[in-house]
């Protein structure tokens, strides 16, 4: 996955054994063993016969695009297919009266119209198929009731009997309730019911006045969770009976929380994100700030049992939902003060269907059958080869692995079992060889694995299904600058459109090359052997070339440690050097705003960042890992390299909670690596297929 540019203690060693070379379901006896660890994952099925009917759970993932800029504390309502974002707080903390359109699936925006006055901390519902719009503020709390018209210019058509803001709207069979909130002196404990946005009814009293709570309901009742109360934040989890007018006390939190946002999904109550204090502290410290919680709640009103379903890519509060289609889209929010322009996709799954929302969109119905069955997998066998203490159910998918000197390419599902590999005997054609893979990446459509044979001067294209080799670019063994001639490639990615986008390490460039042809397509850089940081005339030997969820391109340069935001026009958005790493690896997008790299040094570690260069978290003891991916629960899947392991660390944890590979023991059978170099979720959640909708048509 990185560019040998600087000294590697075995590579010498490694290339002279080379030379002497030819070349997931959850079992459910090992999900036993795991049960109550963590939510399970997501594994292909094997053959109908061997199916049984699976709990469905739930998949976190980043939806593949950001907002136009970024917001919090706005109202957002389901309009058809369509979301509405009214108000909100955007950069600079300023108020907003736009009311923008969203085709969640997309990320397609559009203009819908204006509020009357500008607000954030509203609270807001689709009535008589308009968008009502409670109270809120900008410097102070206010009554005001607008409503927006068929023209799309917001109107005031009334007021509420007090100012509120801070509050949260839920609805309940076309009858709008709004709960909490704070008029600038006193929370409110109303509970206010309006069919019109005219007319409001009092028809129950919070015992918990709140202001910033989660709120939502099933049938005819209406949980309101957490919140802030006059002594601070709390963990009141408060019942309303809408056909006795009862509130009660009905359970707590497992801490207390606030400015989390509450949603209904499938019959289930889930509550993401929000604020909570830190960890205990000693007696008599300074109070610490809160800070912003990524935990997805799962609330059962059955027994009032509250448990962690999940992960969000990352932390928020302030952020509002809405459920399209059987999909809860978690829209905005803040991570700290900072604002954040993404959006988040939640829905409930079966293991052996689980289907990202980009994918259903974008892949054609003949491929998804070809992917959800997966003929080419061969049926999980026997026990799994993981690391002691590892937990399966942190995956939503089997893992395939470029097994750099092993020579090979492996794809291993959550409890360790190899389900295919290549090459196998007959695979390759007479004369044909395979040798040193350090990158493989599905392609968009899932039927191909691009393989970067970085030392091997070639990219290879190889069919899943048939385990042929069909294209090819590069000279084997060859390195050069002219016509099918590369010199140290890597991280090779197809886009939907076939194109193939290729960082050419030594050759200072990046080339986009357009199967059959055997020429570049185009390039981007200077074709040089003095690589220098300079994008876009050319790079300081440039090692990834990763899609953003904006469309543009991260690139990575080993020379110089940078970190660039590029667009495959050649514009440059920014650079930044990963804050203390000294030798940077295939930077990629966690989330608009954040960044992943591996320092490819010994020892090694996982930085995450932002555009400006600062560190927010990192994790370290690694030795020389080159690819930090992240997953939908949140978690990070690393090829720790010369540890020849891929692991996956929870980063709230700070653990690693699965392993697959002897620490610092190389080898060849069964649950051993040798110096894994590069991976890739297998389809629905593979690189690209989750980016196929913002990669574009180099």
């Amino acid at each position: 996955m990185t560019c040998r540019v600087r000294t590697r203690s075995r590579l010498s060693h490694a290339l002279l054994l080379v030379a002497c070379l030819s070349a997931a379901l959850l079992a459910a006896a090992c999900a036993a063993g795991q049960a109550g660890a963590r939510t399970p994952g997501r594994a292909l099925a094997p053959p109908k016969s061997a199916v049984r009917p699976v709990p469905a759970i739930l998949q976190v993932m980043p939806a593949a695009y950001q907002l136009p800029a970024a917001v919090a504390r706005e109202v957002v309502v389901p309009r058809g297919r369509d979301l509405l974002i009214a108000g909100g707080l955007t950069r600079g903390q300023a108020s907003t009266a736009a009311v923008t359109a969203l085709d969640p699936v997309t990320g397609r925006t559009w203009q819908a119209g204006r509020l009357a006055a500008a607000a954030h901390d509203s609270g807001g519902a689709l009535l008589a198929g308009r968008l009502v719009v409670f109270g809120g503020g900008t410097q102070a709390s206010t009554a005001t009731v607008q409503v927006m018209t068929g023209s799309g210019a917001a109107k005031v058509t009334g007021s509420l009997p007090r100012p509120r803001s801070d509050l949260a709207a839920v609805t309940v069979r076309n009858v709008a309730y709004l709960l909490g909130g704070y008029d600038g002196t006193s929370y409110a404990p109303g509970v206010l019911a309006t069919r019109d946005g005219r007319h409001f009814a009092a028809v129950a009293t919070l015992p918990v006045p709140v202001r910033y709570p989660g709120v939502a309901a099933i049938g005819d009742q209406i949980w309101v969770f957490g919140g802030q109360a006059r002594t601070g934040l709390t963990a009141v989890i408060q019942e309303i009976d809408l056909r006795t007018g009862r509130a009660r006390v009905a359970g707590r939190l497992p801490y207390p929380l606030a400015g989390a946002t509450g949603f209904t999904l499938g019959g289930r109550i889930y509550l993401a994100g929000g604020q909570r204090a830190p960890a205990a502290r000693p007696p008599g410290s300074p109070a610490a700030a809160l800070v912003t919680s990524g935990t997805v709640l799962r609330y059962d009103p059955a027994n009032g049992a509250t448990s962690a379903a999940g992960h969000l890519p990352v932390p928020v509060a302030y952020a509002a939902a809405a459920v399209v289609g059987g999909t809860a889209f978690l829209v905005g929010g803040e991570d700290g003060n900072l604002l954040v322009p993404a959006v988040t996709t939640l829905r409930l799954v079966r293991p052996a269907t689980a289907v990202s929302v980009v994918t259903l969109l974008h892949r054609p119905a003949a491929s998804a059958r070809h992917l959800n069955t997966a003929p080419w997998l061969a049926p999980p066998r026997g026990p799994g080869h993981l690391a002691r203490g590892s937990d399966p159910s942190v995956l939503p998918a089997d893992v395939l692995i470029a097994d750099h000197l092993n020579n090979r390419l492996v794809i291993v599902d959550p409890q360790g079992r190899i389900r295919w590999s290549f090459p196998r005997r007959g695979d390759l054609a007479h004369g044909q060889t395979f040798l040193v893979p350090d990158d493989a990446f599905f392609s968009p459509d899932g039927r191909y694995i691009i393989a970067t044979q970085e030392d091997d001067q070639a990219i290879s294209v190889i069919d899943v299904a048939t385990r042929k080799i069909v294209y090819r670019y590069g000279t084997p063994g060859v390195a050069g600058m002219g016509r099918n001639h590369l010199h140290n490639p890597d991280d090779a990615l197809m886009a939907p459109n076939g194109d193939i986008v290729a960082p050419d390490i030594k050759n200072c460039r990046i080339l986009l090359i357009k199967p059959p042809a055997h020429r570049p397509l185009r390039i981007i850089g200077q074709s040089t052997n003095v690589c220098l940081h300079d994008p876009p005339h050319r790079f300081g030997s440039p090692n990834g070339a990763f899609p953003m969820t904006n469309g543009t391109y991260l690139t990575t340069e080993i020379n110089g440690d940078w970190a660039d935001q590029l667009g495959l026009n050649g514009r440059v958005a920014w650079s930044a050097h990963p804050p203390g790493v000294a030798y940077p690896s295939d930077t990629n997008e966690i989330y608009p705003g954040r960044y992943l790299t591996a320092d490819y040094s010994d020892p090694g570690q996982v930085v995450e960042f932002n555009a400006r260069g600062r560190l927010l978290w990192r994790f370290g003891g690694l030795n020389q890992p080159s690819l930090a991916l992240p997953l939908p629960n949140g978690d990070i899947l690393v090829n720790d390299d010369f540890n020849d392991r891929v692991i996956v660390i929870d980063p709230h944890t700070r653990r690693i909670v699965w392993q697959y590979g002897h620490t610092g023991v190389s080898g060849a059978a069964p649950g051993y690596l040798n110096d894994p170099d590069g991976m890739d979720l297998v389809p629905p959640d593979s690189l690209t297929m989750v980016h196929a909708a913002t990669m574009g048509a180099p």
